[in-house]
């Protein structure tokens, strides 16, 4: 029996990792026993901080020759994720596997089973295979105006504040006991739930200085590639670790005999005693586990039922749509104020949660004389036609869909330090190559790897023989563009969006001869 659900994985952690081969019988009788869940001591999750930085255009910028804004490095954006053991993760996701289909089964007769779009599987339909992607998703919304273009439309795009650290624990349990249809949680549902309110964590980077001498590495047997054994090692830096093969930062031994004073936790958790002390009642859940994502739709079940049923009364006929934390209504001019207010109202009553108003927009677009569908952002009682809606990686201009700069300057940012990479290690004294990874370049920023493909193995002792494998070439951005190309060309009605990489091959190529021309100069020297 397949169990798509239990997934072997080699991130380092607390406790050895686990051998599929060794450890799926005892691990698939552990985890689907409710009443082993129900003690289960769960370990400290890992807390890492991922940051990425963001160009934005200032509304007081200066253009460029071009008549666009100069762009300004703004705040970075903060990812706060929390992973957890390997034991705890199957766990995590068996339960998630449990509760998606609890809620694919409560909400499969409501009207509004196709508003919350995210972390669900969804078919395509139509004779197409697969299920569908934030592309399908955008392009419904697309449509939906593309549709209506002979009404004066109102885009109202909404995000929410912190979503994930803001869920309310009582109004998340509330609705959990909702989809198992039960009175109180069972014991093991409540062991998760605790674990998750409670988010026990640890820095990853004081993990990896308390046992920075004897980090867990995996290495082959001396004089045997067949076999592998588990060694302890120092390790310099922590972005060695998967170069060094680091499987563990420790023993679960190890961590409870000398590191539970890394362990950070929010006491007390109870309401009463931390109103009483001055302190905010205890909200959010960690981002990172398997059951993270299916918890956040369960969450607004009640807020999608509202929103869905106001958008589309008969007097309304609007759209409604939620990817996670950010969603769409599309509506009548007239409604605009209304759909506002109720967003807001519902978003704060409902869900005990926060409109980001930073990225809150409103768009408005209607036929002009010329029979021509045109709009932007209205903002400050006027409607700037240079901003025009943005939503989940794409922009509309009433005529053509396309995907936002920020996307290709994020894939830009990223070739270039590929390449300064490769030129680093090029140019090291110790290196005897004076070649990039060229290859790897290539399939990662050209149409050379943008095809997704099985990948073949050679059968063993053999010359010509090779057998299907289950690994892909999952492809690259250019197959995402081609995609989009694709399933948009709908409405663009041309290759508008594969035209955007157009030089895509010109500026790898310049980045390939610069490289080239500071190995060599180095090199001279």
């Amino acid at each position: 029996m397949d169990y798509d659900w239990l997934k072997f994985k080699r991130y380092p952690h607390i406790g050895k990792p686990l051998n599929k081969k060794k450890d799926k019988a005892w691990v698939l009788g552990y985890v689907q026993n409710p009443d082993k869940i129900a003690k289960h001591k769960f370990v400290p999750l890992i807390h890492r901080t991922m940051s990425q930085r963001k160009y934005r255009p200032l509304k007081s910028a200066s253009k460029n020759k071009f008549g666009k804004r100069e762009r300004t490095v703004c705040d970075k954006k903060i990812r706060k994720i929390y992973y957890p053991s390997h034991l705890d993760s199957i766990i995590y996701s068996y339960y998630n596997f449990i509760l998606t289909n609890k809620y694919e089964n409560y909400i499969k007769n409501k009207p509004f089973k196709d508003s919350p779009v995210a972390y669900r599987k969804i078919p395509i339909g139509n004779e197409r295979k697969g299920n569908k992607s934030n592309i399908e998703f955008a392009f419904e919304a697309f449509n939906f105006l593309e549709k209506n273009k002979s009404r004066k439309l109102s885009i109202i795009v909404a995000d929410v504040t912190s979503f994930f650290d803001n869920l309310d624990h009582k109004i998340l349990k509330t609705q959990w006991k909702k989809i198992l249809e039960v009175n109180e949680l069972p014991k093991d549902h409540y062991a998760l739930y605790k674990n998750l309110v409670s988010k026990k964590y640890v820095y990853e980077n004081d993990l990896f200085k308390r046992f920075q001498n004897k980090l867990i590495i995996e290495r082959f047997k001396p004089h045997n590639t067949n076999e592998k054994e588990l060694k302890r090692k120092y390790i310099k830096k922590i972005y060695n670790l998967r170069k060094e093969n680091v499987v563990a930062f420790c023993t679960k031994k190890d961590f409870f005999n000398e590191a539970t004073d890394l362990i950070r936790v929010e006491k007390p958790y109870k309401d009463n005693l931390r109103k009483n002390m001055g302190k905010e009642v205890l909200k959010g859940i960690p981002q990172g586990t398997p059951l993270s994502a299916t918890l956040a739709n369960i969450y607004m079940l009640d807020f999608d039922e509202k929103i869905y049923k106001n958008t589309s009364e008969n007097s309304k006929k609007g759209f409604y749509q939620r990817y996670s934390d950010d969603l769409i209504i599309i509506c009548d001019q007239k409604d605009e104020k209304y759909f506002y207010n109720l967003i807001k109202r519902e978003v704060e009553i409902i869900s005990k949660l926060e409109i980001q108003r930073s990225k809150t927009n409103i768009y408005r677009y209607e036929l002009d004389v010329n029979n021509n569908f045109h709009g932007g952002i209205f903002e400050d009682g006027k409607l700037n036609s240079n901003k025009q809606l943005e939503y989940l990686g794409f922009m509309y201009d009433g005529k053509k869909i396309r995907i936002k700069t920020a996307g290709f300057s994020q894939f830009y940012r990223k070739m270039n330090r590929s390449f300064k990479r490769g030129t680093y290690f090029a140019k090291k004294n110790n290196s005897t190559s004076e070649f990039l990874y060229e290859t790897r370049l290539y399939k990662k920023y050209t149409h050379v790897g943008s095809k997704r493909k099985m990948k073949w193995i050679k059968v063993p002792n053999t010359e010509k023989k090779y057998i299907k494998s289950n690994y892909y070439d999952w492809g690259n951005f250019l197959s995402y563009i081609h995609k989009a190309d694709n399933i948009m060309s709908e409405i663009n009605k041309d290759n508008s969006i594969k035209k955007q990489y157009s030089n895509v091959w010109k500026n790898f190529h310049k980045l390939k001869i610069k490289a080239y021309e500071e190995i060599k100069s180095k090199k001279k020297l």
